[in-house]
């Protein structure tokens, strides 16, 4: 298989470092672009660095799976990983969804209520 960006997928990857180097990572602006990113990157992009971020410890480990497999992370594990408190992690992912929703784009923030999970073991 021939790994291969789309031409949106560059402009805006160029458009979002360009954003973040100027007005910084915590700008409106700039996590708009971030969701643009993901939502334009191909599939095998997002495969690759989802693996690259766990090689270099960067998620915990998934806590849970829904039945068709998508795995799922605690906010406390996130929390401890990132260092910070486990309301900022919800606040972080409150905004990013609040952002994905008034963009029109479809949540890039995967929740779902614990009661719909299956625990791993």
């Amino acid at each position: 298989m021939q790994k291969t960006f789309p031409p949106e997928f560059s402009a805006l990857m160029a458009q979002y470092h360009a954003t973040a180097a100027g007005l910084g990572d915590d700008h409106p602006i700039t996590r708009r672009l971030w969701l643009m990113v993901v939502h334009t990157a191909p599939s095998w992009f997002v495969d690759e660095m989802s693996a690259m971020a766990k090689d270099m410890g960067l998620i915990p480990e998934p806590c849970a799976c829904d039945d068709d497999g998508q795995r799922f992370y605690s906010p406390d594990a996130l929390a401890a990983k990132l260092g910070i408190p486990a309301d900022e992690v919800q606040q972080h992912m409150d905004v990013l969804r609040a952002d994905a929703a008034a963009m029109g784009l479809p949540d890039a923030i995967l929740a779902k209520d614990a009661t719909e999970l299956n625990r791993l073991h």
